[in-house]
């Protein structure tokens, strides 16, 4: 992998909540689901996924189960 990935950051650490971006060329929404399923073993929920109207910038937050 040449590029640097974009970090997974807890947003709630009760509630097991995340957020991740995988903005980008090099990143797709489907890397943002490959980043939730290594930070929760057990499966996880997304709450919400953006991706802004150039298709650029996409985010996740999601709960690990």
């Amino acid at each position: 992998m040449s590029y640097q990935e974009q970090p997974v950051e807890m947003v709630d650490q009760r509630s097991n909540i995340y957020k991740t971006t995988c903005s980008g060329m090099a990143e797709s929404i489907g890397t943002c689901h490959q980043k939730a399923k290594r930070t929760c073993e057990r499966g996880y929920q997304v709450l919400n996924e953006r991706l802004d109207s150039s298709g650029v910038h996409r985010e996740i937050k999601f709960q690990c189960k």
